[in-house]
């Protein structure tokens, strides 16, 4: 007879549902990015959001977030299989919600300016993008649009992803400027992908940031103990460079993502421990 592991099931639905958090976190960043800093000023940064600003103009329909999602939808079907199940659920779920965030918040504000300045409009609204992006594929998903095309055509031609990207952004940003007559407003759509750019880097920068823990325990071998207990934490997350007999332990993490987990241990072991957390750049060696 089957054992359920009940445990388990309850940690991947938490797993999954912070994930959609997250990806909804993304879908309201970016309707606020463009509705309050982008869209005011026909900034056509790329991506699906940009084009449907353009054909927002060209053919008059009154929701942009509809033209993306009649955008998305078909992508989305035609790359389900590049994508797989989970990721192309969480994809869906990031277009719905993004769409229709966008036009809730644009029935609100009516597209008006609310930065009375189009260089920071253009800063921000990049920002904006850019957190989107980094949350939502931190979650495992992806934003849709040109994301999916750009892996469709790179399996059939001899053209790597992040070029395809760039040209369909470029070819886009086109469009919008003889759609806008306004080619000036090119310089701001660069400005956007360049914010957008250094935020997905600096964010990326961030997750896999090296940290040193300092910590200050009467009680570390038991805490070495629960630590190498844990093979995975241990194997993937961390490196213990020193202990000694004056009550401190020095460990290496390889990255942000499991530092709470690994506090969570120390404390459950030693609720009295301290602990000093410290950007590290060392580089780290199995062995």
């Amino acid at each position: 007879m089957m054992k359920i592991d009940f445990i388990n099931i309850k940690k991947q639905i938490s797993a999954e549902l912070k994930n959609y958090a997250l990806v909804f976190a993304g879908a309201l960043i970016v309707a606020l990015g463009f509705s309050l800093f982008i869209i005011p000023y026909n900034i056509v940064p790329g991506g699906v959001f940009g084009l449907g600003t353009v054909l927002f103009e060209l053919i008059g329909v009154s929701s942009i977030g509809l033209i993306a999602l009649c955008i998305n939808i078909p992508l989305l079907l035609w790359g389900t299989s590049l994508l797989g199940k989970k990721t192309g659920l969480k994809t869906a779920f990031f277009m719905i919600s993004s769409s229709f965030l966008l036009d809730l918040l644009l029935s609100i504000t009516k597209s008006r300016v609310i930065v009375d300045d189009i260089l920071l409009s253009a800063i921000f609204g990049g920002i904006s993008i850019g957190i989107t992006i980094f949350l939502v594929k931190k979650a495992g998903a992806t934003t849709g649009g040109q994301d999916i095309l750009a892996r469709i055509l790179s399996s059939k031609i001899n053209i790597g992803f992040n070029q395809l990207i760039l040209i369909i952004d470029a070819l886009i940003i086109i469009l919008g400027v003889l759609t806008f007559g306004n080619y000036t407003i090119a310089i701001y759509c660069l400005i956007t992908i360049i914010a957008t750019s250094k935020t997905i880097e600096y964010f990326l920068k961030q997750d896999v940031q090296n940290k040193t823990l300092l910590i200050f325990s009467k009680k570390n071998d038991l805490v070495q103990k629960s630590i190498t207990d844990n093979k995975s934490m241990y194997q993937n997350t961390i490196k213990i460079m020193h202990q000694d007999s004056s009550e401190k332990m020095i460990l290496i993490t390889k990255n942000n993502k499991n530092l709470s987990v690994i506090e969570s241990i120390i404390h459950n072991t030693d609720p009295d421990a301290e602990i000093i957390t410290l950007q590290s750049n060392f580089s780290l060696v199995n062995v």
